[in-house]
């Protein structure tokens, strides 16, 4: 039983088909049925106007979008910003943990006292990030007796730690790296040439 006060015909030519949930083209605003409503499957008119045509290039040295008025040729923009402002180095984002290979993102960048960098949450504590504290001046580069103890004993706590977590198998390569070099400072002795 047919229903023909019920949908609509598409205006495709050649099909016609009677569609009870029809689309309509948003750029066209004509009826087609499923098999039609794309523009490339019904040849819309609107594909070939400029109107419509909202691509952005990108820049192929800084991978950057290049706007441009619409109807210019897009290769004239992508010139213009190539000559004038492109920037081929990407600078590193300052919201990026300073860690070596972490690239996590940090939303509460945490500073660490010694070295002044910020670390993710991972890498927050000294121990973790093989900490070079910064030198202010040169009177500090000579470490005096208490300052060596104290590297010592921060040794002893990261070596503790380490072989804790190699313990479960919890070490990642960095880490294994470090507790071997941590192992093999604990079996000769520091020595100093004067």
């Amino acid at each position: 039983m047919e229903f023909p006060e019920l949908g609509k015909h598409c205006t495709f030519d050649g099909c016609h088909q009677l569609d009870f949930l029809p689309y309509t083209c948003y750029r066209c605003k004509k009826i087609f049925c499923q098999d039609h409503f794309k523009l490339d499957d019904h040849h819309c008119p609107s594909l070939q106007d400029g109107q419509y045509d909202a691509r952005v290039p990108t820049c192929p040295i800084c991978e950057q979008p290049v706007p441009g008025p619409r109807g210019q040729d897009p290769n004239i923009s992508v010139n213009r910003h190539i000559q004038n402002n492109c920037n081929d180095k990407q600078q590193k984002a300052s919201n990026i943990c300073h860690q070596r290979a972490c690239n996590a993102k940090l939303l509460v960048p945490m500073n660490c006292s010694d070295c002044g960098y910020s670390f993710c949450v991972k890498h927050r504590l000294p121990v973790d990030h093989t900490c070079r504290p910064a030198q202010k001046n040169a009177s500090q580069k000579r470490p005096t007796p208490s300052s060596s103890s104290k590297r010592n004993s921060k040794q002893e706590q990261e070596l503790a730690r380490l072989t804790e977590k190699a313990n479960t198998n919890r070490l990642t390569e960095a880490e294994q790296a470090r507790l071997a070099a941590l192992r093999r400072k604990q079996k000769k002795p520091n020595c100093i040439i004067s």
